[in-house]
Parts: C-alpha cells; structure tokens; sequence
C-alpha cells in the first residue's frame, strides 16, 4: 500500500462573498503546521502573518510558517483601492484578484474554481484524521498506519528503518524465514486520548508500547512535544527489533528497559545529503540526577540487586539506576562499550556458552506460554567474564564513579533538569494545592534556578516559559505564572495548553485540575462564578484549537 502525497498550496485572496456569488459559503479552515485542521470564522492576512478569527477570541500569527495552508471564504469589501483607475475598476464591477483584474462573473468563476478545489483537499485531509481511514506506508520491514498527516507518516517510516539500519549495523538482526517475510506494524495516532481509547493500552500513564502478541507497536504523536513521540517510538522499537532477533528469548526487566531507554534517547539529525542520522545515547539529566542525589544520599541501587530486580519491583528509581549502568557501559570508553555489544547480543541471540532456563509467561507476551531466560546469576558472570572485571563490587564502584561525575551545567541541560523537575511530579508532592515538605520545596527552588539559568542563556522557548509558570503556580506565585503563560502563548499563539493553564489561573471558580488526558473536570458547585471575559477567551479558544482535549470540559464551566 502507498502513502497519500497531497499537494499543498496556500490558497489566500480578496474576495467576494461566495454567497452573494452563488458559491457556497462554509467556515475558514486552516491547515497549521503540524497538520491539524482548524474550523475558524474568518483567516485573514496581515502584516506578513494572519488574523485567525475563532467564536472566543482572535489569533494572531506573525509568522507564516505556523500555517501550511488556508481555505478563506472570501470577502472583497476588504480590498482598499490604490488609486484613481483601480477606484474606477471596482466602481465598474470589476474586481482584483491575485494581480489581474476580472469582472464580477470571471471572477465568481475563478473563484468556485479554486474554492472548490481548496475544499476537496481540506476535505481529504480532514477525512484522514478519522481512525478509520488512515494513511498507509509500506517500507522495507514496517507497515505504518497514522491519522496525522501524509508528511509525518512519511517521517516516521524513514525514522523507523534509518534504527533498524542502525541496531542490525550494530547487533545483528537475522530474523526467522517467517518473520524475515513480516512486516511490522506500526500505528501513529493523533492524540494521546485517541491512543489509550483505541490502541488497547493498559494504562492511562503509557505513552507507547510494542505488542509480542499482535506484533504491533502502537503510539500517539505529541503535537505539542514531538522530540518526546521519537524518544518513544524508538525505544518501543528496541523492544520490537530485539523481539525479531529471537521471539523466544524473554530478557530481564531492568536490561530490557535500560538498552531501550539507552537507544530510544537519540539524537536525531540528516547529514550533507539529507539522509536521517541517529545518534544514540543522549544524556537524561532526569536519571542522572535521580541516581546522583541516590548517592548522596546513600539510598543508591547497588548492582546486585539490579541484576536481581523483580519486574514488579522496577519503579522509576531503578529504571534511571538501569540506564545509568548501561549508560555506562557504552560511554565510558571503547572498551566498556565493545564488551557491552558483545555480551548483549550473545544473551539475545542464545549464544554457546550462556545457561538459559525456560520460564512460564504470560500469553501476551509469548502464545506458548513459556519463554527461554538467562538467570541474574547467569548474567552478572556474563557481564563480569566479558568486561574482564574481578568482581561485582569494582563495577559498581566504577560505574557509580562515572555517573557521579557526570556535569549538568550548561543551559540545556539545566533547563531538561528542570523541566523533568516538573514533568515527573517532584514538586508536585503537595497537600491541599500547596508545597508540602522542605524536600519538595527544595526541589522546586532548584528547578526555579535551574528554568531561570536556562532563560537567561538562550532557551528562551514557550515550553520553557510554560515550566517556569508550573513552577510558579507551585510556589504560589500567581502573577509571575501569568505573565510567562502569556510568554508561551506569544511565542506558541496555537498551542491550547497554555491558553488553558493561563484561562484556569484567570477564573477563580476552579477546584481542581483539568486533565490533558480525559480526566474529570471539577469546579466549585456552590455558587460558582460564570466565566469572566478575559478567563472565558482563552479558555474558548483552548477548545477550538484542540477539542479533543478540551471542548467537553470547557462546557462544562459556568458560561
């Protein structure tokens, strides 16, 4: 099957009202960036950007590269003579329209032309955001289905093969004849709220997962967060690609979790000639830092008990003390990094020499029943014998020396410290909408320093200012939160979430939190305040730029 290229063309002009033309007339549609369609009342250039009229409020775009494409009904009561024979043009009936001059049923013609084909793509495009009839893309060894956009169906089937070009490079991936002849799916939904209601994930906190069973790996692209989507398609695809290296090896928790988190978190770049460039192994300030303050504290994961983790027991601490290890392990030095390749593909392939034991599992995981494992025991020898190390007690010291001196300082860094501050939940350890505990407090004035570092020395971003008001809120620091949503929202004008966040700070009849991700709304039942203007604008037009998010909550709020 073959992907649907669209061609796309900005389609902007002056015009009569289609109406009174004999053209049907329907609501501007605006094709963004990201390919989302918005319905709005009226899209109109102006000072090199547009005016996106919406029912609550109005939306100015300063840059035009926020919109890939406009279908406008058209008005030509907005066209301004520029002199004498233009005035006696428009007097005449006439009208202009893309540099020519046309009368008035040329130009009705022209324009029903262009009108109804403008129509027909935002139709096809529209029609494709539906679950039920999404792109397709057949590649070498993936077949991927995606409501987003012909254009990110078509990045993420290079992104897909460039890793697994990458990992059989590295590893060797020499599937069964069966498997060899199948090609994987792959489904990339539009919404994290469409993605838990139709993928089958388990739990509203999944982001992506790859499934043994169906042989699927299923994720949502983040509209808002889109480094975040590749992060999780290429760690779910670890897990898809050492599942083709042999269906039948079941690893353990931490190693499989950490290798996909090591290889997941990549930096990701085209060459001279445009070809997509992987690089794995990005830093994660967020593990570093759990596993540094661990040290600390003394509360570390020493490594015999990571090798011996149970997977009910593999929390978030011991996942950032995983991929530590097998950070580690691959950055430490060529050495390090040689002996991981070796005894990770040796324990994937079943190599000759490696014990393994056969372990009862679930039937998602394997229809069998039953699945081949290397014991802990089994392992830590592996690892010891292949990095020529005496004894567990010298790599740990080794590793928990590396990652303790691991530097975070510059501006990135301290802003993805701080960021992850937040995103995580460690200042949000409250009770009753406030910081709780001189920990938590601590931790929020670090993320504070670290946001306002990152803002002075360049990353100066609306996620940045959208963190920094989280950090606000939590410190009870009203105003300053308002004043950097307003910051987002300048620099991100069609980004919902913080139109949202800054509409719940302007109302005081909230009593709780409305969740991105389908949770309930709560307000105040007793006597609570209707709307006022300025709370209601961007609370209306958080709902009209994302309505799967928040058009039903927003009804449900005191109009």
């Amino acid at each position: 099957m073959k992907s649907i290229h669209l061609p796309w063309r900005v389609l902007i002009g002056a015009a009569v009202l289609l109406a009174s033309a004999g053209v049907p007339a329907w609501a501007d549609r605006v094709i963004t960036h990201d390919n989302r369609v918005l319905t709005c009342k009226k899209v109109r250039e102006k000072d090199g950007g547009y005016l996106v009229e919406f029912e609550h409020g109005t939306v100015v775009l300063k840059d035009k590269a926020l919109v890939k494409a406009v279908e406008i009904e058209g008005d030509a009561s907005e066209y301004i003579p520029q002199n004498d024979d233009e005035r006696k043009k428009l007097a005449d009936g006439y009208v202009k329209y893309r540099g020519k001059w046309f009368s008035k049923n040329a130009y009705a013609d022209e324009l029903r032309r262009e009108a109804e084909a403008s129509k027909k793509r935002a139709d096809e495009i529209a029609a494709h955001t539906d679950w039920n009839n999404p792109w397709t893309k057949e590649t070498k060894h993936f077949l991927l289905y995606s409501n987003t956009s012909p254009e990110l169906i078509e990045y993420y089937a290079e992104l897909f093969e460039a890793y697994y070009d990458l990992m059989d490079n590295r590893f060797g991936i020499k599937p069964s004849p069966v498997l060899g002849r199948t090609k994987m799916s792959v489904k990339i939904f539009k919404s994290r709220k469409e993605f838990l209601k139709l993928s089958g994930a388990d739990s509203p906190s999944v982001l992506g997962f790859f499934n043994r069973a169906t042989q699927e790996l299923c994720l949502f692209h983040n509209y808002q967060e889109p480094s975040q989507t590749e992060w999780v398609g290429l760690h779910e695809c670890t897990h898809l690609l050492t599942y083709l290296i042999d269906p039948q090896y079941f690893p353990q928790i931490w190693l499989n979790e950490a290798v996909a988190d090591y290889f997941g978190s990549a930096e990701i770049s085209r060459d001279k000639k445009g070809k997509l460039v992987i690089k794995p192994g990005t830093l994660q300030n967020d593990r570093v830092l759990t596993v540094q303050n661990a040290i600390r504290d003394g509360n570390d994961t020493k490594l015999d008990k990571l090798f011996d983790i149970a997977r009910d027991d593999f929390d978030g601490f011991q996942y950032a003390h995983a991929w530590s290890f097998i950070y580690f392990l691959n950055e430490a030095g060529p050495k390090t990094k040689k002996a991981f390749d070796k005894f990770f593909k040796d324990l994937y392939t079943q190599a000759k020499g490696i014990e393994y034991e056969s372990i009862a599992v679930p039937a998602q995981f394997d229809k069998s029943g039953t699945a081949k494992q290397a014991s802990a025991q089994e392992i830590r020898r592996v690892v010891l014998q292949t990095l020529g190390v005496k004894d567990l007690a010298t790599l740990e010291k080794d590793w928990k020396d590396f990652v303790a001196a691991v530097k975070m300082d510059t501006p990135d860094q301290r802003f993805k410290r701080a960021y992850f501050q937040v995103a995580l939940g460690r200042i949000l350890e409250v009770r009753g909408g406030r910081v709780d505990g001189a920990a938590t407090r601590k931790n929020a004035e670090q993320a504070l320093a670290d946001i306002d570092f990152a803002l002075q020395n360049g990353i100066a971003t609306a996620r940045a200012y959208g963190t920094r008001a989280q950090i606000y809120d939590f410190l009870d620091r009203d105003e300053d939160a308002k004043a950097d949503l307003q910051k987002a929202i300048e620099i991100e004008p069609l980004a919902a979430r913080y139109r949202w966040e800054l509409g719940r700070k302007l109302y005081p009849g909230f009593a709780g939190l409305a969740d991105e991700d389908g949770g309930t709304l709560s307000v105040e039942q007793n006597n609570a305040p209707k709307l006022a203007p300025d709370a209601k604008e961007q609370l209306g037009l958080a709902a009209e730029l994302d309505p799967d998010t928040y058009r039903d909550l927003f009804r449900k709020l005191p109009q």
